[in-house]
């Protein structure tokens, strides 16, 4: 393959024409063996070159696709290596694609899952177990997910969750021990149910 014409687009991106067929994007640190310094007009390269070459272009199309997706809404890694998956992309691309990108922090699964409980709080009602176990299963790390939500927990109280959660079941006119289930199930712990079932009884003797 010979470059007809090579125009820098971005920073470290460049659009390629080469001398038979369709102009293609890259960014240059996706190359291996073709160094940034020698994508230059009318230099030759080796099958194994070209290659490597065109890996790096399909590297940055899933890139593009990525940050479509990111563009819309913060993504977790997991949940984006799915759908580009989905879309018909191969899996070494995908993960370079998304190396990259949590490298200059465009995707930050930290970031996500703040989002994702700030989001989640508005319309429920739930507890660290609960919230937990839904980060686990988007593929976020234990690690990743503990800061998340002892931040989240900084500000917000959840002994008051617990008493929120609480009120909606007496206003469901529940039993105690379904609404012992209920709350078990919205993932407040053992010792956070029976101190607002105890406050309960208090308020009502």
């Amino acid at each position: 393959m010979i470059i007809q014409e090579i125009k820098q687009t971005l920073s470290g991106v460049y659009e390629i024409t080469p001398e038979a067929g369709s102009a293609f994007f890259l960014r240059a640190s996706y190359l291996n063996l073709v160094a940034e310094r020698r994508l230059c007009i009318n230099e030759s390269f080796t099958d194994e070159e070209y290659a490597d070459i065109l890996n790096a272009a399909l590297i940055y199309s899933v890139e593009v696709a990525a940050m479509s997706y990111l563009a819309r809404a913060e993504q977790c890694r997991s949940g984006l290596t799915a759908k580009l998956l989905k879309k018909g992309f191969n899996k070494s691309a995908v993960e370079a694609a998304l190396d990259y990108l949590e490298s200059v922090r465009y995707l930050d699964d930290g970031r996500f899952a703040g989002a994702w409980l700030r989001n989640r709080a508005i319309d429920h009602v739930e507890g660290r177990l609960r919230l937990s176990s839904e980060l686990f299963s988007r593929g976020i790390s234990r690690v990743v997910v503990k800061n998340a939500l002892d931040e989240f927990f900084s500000n917000h109280d959840e002994h008051e969750l617990c008493r929120l959660a609480l009120k909606k079941c007496l206003r469901q006119k529940k039993e105690e021990d379904k609404i012992y289930a209920s709350l078990q199930r919205s993932g407040f712990s053992i010792k956070e149910i029976r101190s607002v079932l105890n406050e309960q009884r208090f308020k009502q003797k």
